[in-house]
């Protein structure tokens, strides 16, 4: 029987290591390995440099370095951010597959998605090979009126119309899991209606309902794991809904999820504005207990650092798996989180990985 220390330990899916030099990656990761860590996820903003020449992934190298990881741990959740187009594509130099927003287009031209299938099918078939098991897509939010606000950048969005949302998502859902790849429906309740980035700014949400594309789909029971986005919403007006109990009471109760709920990546700006505005969270230890609270897995890559000149720049360091783990445990024995609610994350992200893990 694993201890509370190891199930809040599969709560963690971390990026991997973001360094070129295998003997350093290789000790970082067997270090989380032995404490328990749920899973991996590959790059940072689909940079990997240890598999990456010029910004081209070399695939063999790549399979081998998921062949070793799945030695080390045949269940971990392997997992990309994999959109297609340019921002956030480990794969954007070796595949057909286009940012979301031209299969919209191309759909409401010709009234099929043909060149989609094909495209992701081929998408798909290079996770497969490597051993990816899970990615962060797609994106079900809806880009506001004349294909504008946040999700028309990079055209994140299919289009400003629900209707081919909903289509091609559930496409793209239907497509990666009846592969064995795990399909994130982000970002919950939706980004469609926000200008800001959420990567930097904290942003509320001014309007949702039951028939929004994803709370379509999860009433549906189409998905299995949902990212909650960094916004207030009419949800909760207060608490960013990654972090909110009145958001994940919702996905439970009322639209009946029964997958996992997971964060978007905890060190975003967005959520540490939140913090900034209360009291604070500079060794980010509070977001990873609130997480684990109203959460099944806790995603994270490392921490943000504001600069003079008032950039934000990535801390290239990697010890805050440990410290955070070690903050939700000490969390759990002190009785700030019920013990039982880990119990019910842990048998969720066991129940998923039988399924997809061979």
């Amino acid at each position: 029987m694993l201890t509370p220390s190891q199930k809040v330990a599969q709560m963690f899916l971390v990026a991997l290591p973001y360094t070129t030099d295998e003997k350093e990656l290789f000790n970082i990761v067997e270090k989380y390995i032995e404490i328990g860590i749920g899973g991996f996820m590959l790059g940072i903003g689909g940079k990997l440099p240890y598999v990456q020449t010029d910004g081209v992934v070399d695939i063999t190298k790549l399979k081998n370095l998921v062949d070793k990881l799945k030695e080390l741990d045949s269940s971990l959740f392997i997992a990309i951010d994999g959109e297609g187009g340019s921002i956030f594509n480990l794969f954007e130099n070796i595949s057909a597959l286009k940012p979301q927003g031209y299969y919209g287009m191309d759909y409401e031209e010709s009234l099929n998605t043909g060149q989609y299938e094909r495209d992701l099918k081929e998408y798909i078939s290079i996770m497969k090979k490597v051993g990816i098991n899970m990615n962060f897509s797609p994106i079900f939010g809806t880009a506001k009126e004349g294909y504008t606000g946040y999700l028309s950048a990079y055209s994140r969005a299919y289009s400003d119309k629900d209707e081919t949302v909903e289509k091609l998502s559930n496409i793209a859902v239907k497509m990666m899991n009846d592969s064995g790849i795990i399909a994130v429906g982000k970002h919950f309740p939706e980004y469609g209606s926000i200008d800001k980035n959420p990567h930097t700014d904290l942003s509320k949400i001014e309007s949702y309902d039951e028939s929004a594309t994803l709370s379509s789909a999860i009433l549906k029971d189409n998905i299995k794991v949902v990212m909650k986005g960094h916004v207030l919403s009419p949800i909760d007006e207060i608490v960013p809904a990654t972090i909110s109990n009145k958001v994940e009471k919702y996905l439970r109760e009322d639209l009946n999820f029964k997958g996992l709920s997971m964060t978007d990546e905890i060190f975003m700006h967005s959520l540490s504005r939140y913090y900034d505005a209360s009291d604070g969270d500079t060794d980010h230890t509070k977001r990873a207990i609130d997480a684990a609270k109203v959460n099944d897995i806790i995603l994270m890559s490392y921490p943000k650092q504001k600069h003079g000149d008032g950039t934000i720049l990535q801390v290239e360091s990697h010890d805050h798996f440990e410290k955070l783990h070690r903050a939700v445990v000490k969390a759990v024995e002190q009785g700030d989180i019920d013990e039982g609610s880990i119990n019910e994350s842990f048998n969720r992200i066991i129940t998923l990985k039988k399924l997809i893990i061979q």
